[in-house]
């Protein structure tokens, strides 16, 4: 390999590793306040990184200001991050020129926040449970982390009736480059309910979305 083929490998390398570190146990509050992060971004809402703190009340997984955040991820079924890393670790490190590191291109295929929804509720639907009327006092942000799907741009907002009738003080999704924000009660913090429902797209460097600093 020449000496640009094999420094390309190299930080394919450290970035499986790292990927594979962030996604650890250890590394839980610091994903979801990159979540949160991200969707501030995306709403445009100006933050301090010291703003997004780990909430020592239950279960609120991160707390911005008066919003007390529990993130839930929608991922594939069946698909474990981390063995995928994995996967791409060994074969980064196997690999003896880039050919053997290039991966066949999948077309995505788009979803309408109507089709969204109730995967939405149903992703939701044990918290809602097992928090009850806690959830009054929570404002749930859900995660889309689904690789082979984009969200439409401009989608209408669906019928929420299944979504309010789970409690929750304010729903809202990030579904990178979107943020999303479904509803607010009367009660949902300030800089929420002032906004209109719908798409938001406020940060153009998709790369650094989640990135602190």
């Amino acid at each position: 390999m020449c000496r640009a083929e094999t420094e390309y490998l190299e930080k394919l390398q450290e970035h499986a590793r790292d990927t594979r570190k962030f996604l650890t146990n250890e590394m839980k509050p610091e994903r979801e306040r990159s979540v949160c992060r991200a969707f501030l971004r995306t709403i445009e809402v100006p933050f301090e990184e010291q703003e997004l703190v780990a909430p020592t009340d239950e279960p609120a997984d991160v707390a911005f200001r008066a919003a007390r955040f529990q993130i839930q991820e929608i991922l594939e079924q069946d698909r474990r991050r981390g063995d995928d890393w994995k996967r791409k670790e060994q074969k980064y490190f196997e690999a003896d020129s880039l050919d053997n590191v290039m991966e066949p291109y999948s077309p995505t295929t788009s979803i309408t926040l109507v089709e969204l929804a109730p995967i939405v509720v149903d992703a939701l639907s044990a918290k809602a449970q097992k928090y009850g009327t806690g959830c009054n006092y929570i404002d749930a942000l859900v995660y889309v982390n689904l690789g082979d799907k984009f969200l439409v741009a401009d989608s209408d907002v669906p019928n929420l009736e299944a979504l309010q009738l789970q409690g929750w003080r304010s729903v809202s999704i990030l579904f990178p480059p979107y943020g999303v924000l479904l509803f607010t009660s009367i009660t949902a913090p300030e800089f929420l309910t002032e906004l209109a429902l719908g798409q938001y797209m406020g940060w153009q460097d998709i790369d650094s979305l989640f990135e602190a600093g």
